[in-house]
């Protein structure tokens, strides 16, 4: 009782001595917090009061939830007294003469630390409970009910002075492992940002050197956990992001509080063996100086390197830039640690050690010395994979339909993206390990040739992404970017095969049970089909069965004539949402997937289904008009009267451009099969097309042709002409050759 009694006595006085403290604390909280809820709860009365539009009423109710919610400004008032506390509760610490009195006082150090320790927690805790206390009931007066306000406000309390704690511990632990203000602030510095620094300098020195280097998103959500466990300040950043998608869980805050105890142990230990000569020096530790020094120098001096290498691309460059991040990095800390900038070098072996170790971690990474970029897996040990070829078929949609409530309260439905590569990884697996093997060959051919020749690999073809499944469990990802010569045949054998589209084409994942209703779209015009189950489940077996057989080859030749949905349940249940709520977030065009001319049995289950099939011909076509147009520099830019005669020769319509309708017959049969529909192209990049440098086309047709694109004179510009389907005769005759030079 004795030891408590004096516990409390010791904390009593030191509240004395940091009135400032508490007197800061209760200002920032109010200005941040308590003052703003009550203008909020002030305006948000004035304006029920006056019945205005129930939508701003709505929006100034949730911004009055957001202030004792998640509220920027109290966090960061929050995170400003965890240091204030912890400097003023320890400050004497760094000063000599205060070290002897309050060691010569007659208490045990455990209680001094003890009585300012709990001093620094306890105070703020009580005097943000009561401000948040206090602006929940300002909230509450202003005629908010507790269904809108719910459990948000205690829960972001808990939140709050859960990671004050840590974070005010954390500088508890700066304050005793330094003998000076600044240092500590700096070793806080240090503490909070160190982690997440050099977690994020390991990624980017991956994502630099290894040209083949490829990070899924689920290993990208690991290095985010990994950069949230590494620093308490990122810890809670991440937890009041989680916190703002209600995703926070009761384990989190308890880990915080377990940290916070561990971290507690760990000053109090520190507090226990600080030897009191400490005060005034830069690290009450000498055995941490040189530690601490090369954690910092080596990475500063990786980042120094690898930022003057991208300034010039030369070894050179690098080096300097390494003896420039060690040097100053090592100078500063001697300067520090020893108060005297005559230390300059006071330890260059330390200097020549980290300066030799960052730039072997440079050049190491500079000419792949890992091995990493050359690494092929042995073909046995490959049990299956996925290739992903970057940039085709990106007209896919991948993910499905989200249902949430908006601000004001409303169903809204939104889509959920997921990422082309990440799909195929999950979904495709690929048994034909030699085709992927000889793609890895050549990108690690590649690869070497682009080191070679000092360029960037990204220049030298396609690019691929693979997925290595191997016998022991593992997955290794590598991307490679392959010259198209290389890649075309290797491509082929890999799309030709159903295994690729099942991972690329999420439609060949469905069943008929999925499907609720089908849509057929040509042009501009979409029709539902009226179809029974068994109907239903056929035609999409059917189509299921030729896009699966569907060749490169075909594509080179054909483009689709339509596109179909099977649209599922769900999506049929976003679109009613989106439709009732008047929600402007369109759902209806997710989902389509082309027609290719050769899909024979899908056309013809979709004709007796009495879809008419729109086809441009003699009869739907009434006319196509060719606008002529070139560079104005390649008229004034010549002498002589060709340039004047070629500039009379268009000057009918405008000075550099000239325009022609085709309607008769003989025209409209040369032109009409050369027609190439963009919004279909677009879904076919294997299509080989060549359109003509010097003219645009606008289409008039029976039915709507307009596609995405702007019309002109009541004509659509959703098309090109494909030069490769007419003869050099044909060219010459409608003037689609380039203006001559």
């Amino acid at each position: 009782m004795t030891s408590k009694s004096l516990c409390f006595k010791l904390m009593k006085e030191d509240l004395k001595r940091r009135v400032w403290t508490i007197a800061l604390t209760v200002l920032g909280l109010t200005f941040t917090l308590l003052v703003p809820v009550a203008v909020k709860s002030s305006s948000y009365l004035d304006m029920v009061r006056k019945h205005m539009d129930g939508y701003q009423t709505q929006r100034a109710a949730e911004g009055l939830v957001k202030m004792v919610g998640v509220n920027g400004l109290v966090i960061a008032c929050l995170l400003a007294a965890a240091v204030v506390w912890a400097v003023s509760g320890f400050r004497y610490l760094h000063n000599s003469r205060q070290v002897d009195f309050y060691h010569s006082i007659p208490v045990k150090r455990h209680q001094l630390f003890l009585a300012s320790y709990f001093n620094g927690i306890g105070v703020p805790m009580a005097i943000y409970l009561i401000i948040q206390v206090l602006s929940v009931a300002l909230v509450f007066r202003a005629g908010i009910g507790g269904r809108l306000l719910g459990s948000t406000w205690w829960k972001i309390l808990l939140l709050n002075l859960v990671y004050y704690s840590m974070i005010y511990t954390t500088m508890v632990i700066a304050m005793m492992m330094t003998g000076n203000m600044v240092v500590a602030l700096l070793g806080m510095a240090v503490f909070c940002g160190y982690g997440p620094a050099v977690m994020l300098l390991a990624m980017l020195y991956k994502s630099t050197w290894f040209h083949t280097f490829y990070e899924t998103e689920a290993q990208i959500m690991a290095l985010k956990r990994a950069v949230n466990n590494t620093s308490p300040f990122a810890n809670y950043m991440f937890a009041i992001a989680d916190f703002s998608y209600d995703s926070l869980g009761v384990r989190r805050v308890a880990g915080a509080a377990a940290v916070t105890v561990i971290l507690a142990v760990i000053a109090y230990a520190l507090y226990h063996i600080r030897p009191s000569e400490a005060a005034g020096k830069a690290m009450a530790f000498k055995k941490t100086e040189s530690p601490i020094k090369h954690l910092i120098a080596l990475p500063v001096g990786v980042v120094f390197g690898m930022f003057f290498y991208g300034l010039r691309s030369t070894v050179p460059w690098a080096v300097f830039g390494v003896l420039c991040g060690t040097g100053l990095t090592c100078c500063i800390m001697e300067i520090i640690y020893h108060f005297d900038f005559r230390k300059l070098f006071a330890n260059w072996m330390h200097l020549a050690a980290c300066f030799a170790i960052s730039l072997l971690l440079v050049l190491a990474g500079m000419y792949d010395w890992y091995g990493y970029d050359s690494w092929l897996p042995d073909g046995g040990s490959v049990t299956s994979a996925a290739v992903v070829f970057h940039y085709d078929d990106d007209w896919v949609t991948y993910g499905d339909v989200e249902i949430k409530d908006d601000y004001a309260g409303r169903k809204m439905a939104t889509w959920k993206y997921e990422g082309q590569t990440d799909y195929g990884f999950k979904h495709m697996n690929l048994t034909d390990i030699y085709t992927v093997m000889e793609l890895g060959k050549k990108g690690v051919e590649a690869d070497k040739k682009a080191r070679s020749q000092k360029e960037d690999v990204w220049t030298f073809g396609e690019r691929c992404t693979i997925e290595y499944r191997l016998a022991s469990g593992k997955s290794v990802y590598r991307q490679y970017y392959i010259p198209s010569e290389d890649m075309k045949p290797l491509k082929t054998a890999v799309y030709d095969s159903g295994e690729y589209k099942k991972g690329i084409y999420p439609v060949l994942e469905q069943t008929s049970s999925d499907v609720v209703s089908v849509w057929y779209q040509q042009y501009n015009r979409k029709e539902s089909l009226d179809l029974t189950a068994e109907e239903t489940a056929h035609l999409l077996a059917v189509y299921q069965k030729e896009l699966e057989e569907l060749s490169m080859a075909a594509r080179e030749k054909e483009l689709p004539i339509g596109t179909i949905q099977f649209r599922t349940g769900k999506l049929e249940e976003g679109i009613a949402v989106n439709n009732e709520n008047d929600y402007g977030y369109s759902l209806e065009d997710r989902c389509y997937y082309p027609v290719y001319p050769s899909f024979t049995r899908t056309l013809e289950d979709l004709e007796h289904a009495g879809i008419q099939l729109a086809r441009l011909d003699t009869e739907t076509v009434k006319d196509i008009m060719l606008l002529y147009y070139w560079d104005p520099d390649d008229v004034y830019g010549q002498d002589g009267e060709d340039s004047e005669l070629l500039n009379r020769k268009w000057s009918e319509d405008s000075e550099y451009s000239h325009t022609e309708v085709y309607k008769e017959k003989e025209d409209l049969e040369i032109l009409i099969p050369a027609l190439v529909f963009m919004d279909y192209y677009n879904m076919n990049s294997y299509y080989e097309l060549k359109w003509p440098d010097n003219a645009a086309v606008y289409v008039t047709a029976d039915f709507d042709v307009s596609g995405n694109y702007a019309d002109r004179d009541g004509r659509s510009s959703a098309f090109q002409i494909n030069m490769n389907k007419l003869s050099e005769e044909e060219i010459e005759k409608f003037g689609l050759a380039k203006v001559p030079n």
